[in-house]
């Protein structure tokens, strides 16, 4: 098989645990690109927070593709969206009601600002510190939201995040994505948004297939782009679901797993 794109999630997949990518990554990125295959970087942050590494790794002068919001705006080279999809206001207070009584952070973004409820807990900072974008406190977000939004992120101890996941469901689940991103991260997005169709759209605008995609993720907001892609890798790293789902698993994010699964399936 002649791959034509390749799609790889940024935190724990093409960055190692200390949040940064390997000179032997970067460098099978690069061979990949010398012989036309185009990359997409594919991300849950805010596409600020993304465009550094489709940078850093000459995605953009090479004709290539990054996302943010799991696929709810995918960009090209020219930072021209070919697609957008936004969470319908009218989730924002029947979802937030759910959890003003909790522990959990609800996260909204705004250009390059992230808001949060004044809820703080130990995870709170972690999308702002790793972006490193301001993280500004509010008293209620669904009164302060006056603004379009992408998706709201909720953070917090990954006991009481697992069953708000499964009350949230029950109640939105066939209106919302509502899925885990890390075990002290929740995503709710509109529904039918995710990596996968993020990857689909990027394929729709190169004229190619999905069979001729290679994808690389490690957590559950991956496993769409995983099973739609022609082949679906999981870091070594990666949640047991994602393994399960994947026609590979390479090494994990600390022992160069993009690059591993690249000599080998493009040399």
């Amino acid at each position: 098989m002649k791959y034509k794109l390749i799609a790889f999630d940024v935190d724990d997949t093409l960055l190692n645990r200390q949040k940064i990518i390997t000179p032997r990554t970067k460098q099978a990125l690069l061979n990949a690109q010398s012989k036309g295959i185009k990359l997409c970087v594919s991300s849950g942050r805010l596409p600020y927070g993304v465009r550094p590494y489709a940078e850093e790794l000459n995605v953009l002068e090479n004709g290539g593709y990054y996302f943010g919001f799991n696929g709810g705006a995918v960009l090209n080279s020219k930072d021209e969206l070919i697609g957008s999809t936004y969470l319908d206001s009218k989730y924002i207070e029947p979802v937030y009601s759910f959890l003003r009584p909790t522990n959990i952070t609800t996260m909204v973004h705004k250009g390059s600002v992230i808001y949060a409820d004044r809820k703080v807990n130990d995870y709170t900072h972690i999308e702002s510190d790793v972006i490193g974008l301001p993280l500004n406190l509010v008293d209620d977000i669904a009164d302060f939201v006056d603004w379009r939004l992408h998706k709201m992120l909720l953070s917090g101890e990954p006991d009481e995040l697992k069953a708000t996941e499964q009350v949230l469901l029950r109640e939105f689940g066939d209106e919302l994505d509502i899925y885990l991103s890390a075990p002290w991260f929740l995503e709710v997005m509109p529904k039918g948004i995710n990596k996968g169709l993020g990857v689909e759209k990027v394929c729709r605008d190169m004229g190619i297939s999905l069979s001729e995609v290679i994808a690389f993720g490690d957590n559950f907001n991956d496993i769409p782009m995983i099973e739609m892609a022609g082949m679906g890798v999981a870091m070594g790293n990666a949640e047991l679901e994602l393994k399960e789902k994947a026609d590979m698993v390479t090494a994990d994010c600390d022992n160069d797993g993009i690059a591993a699964a690249l000599e080998r399936l493009i040399g």
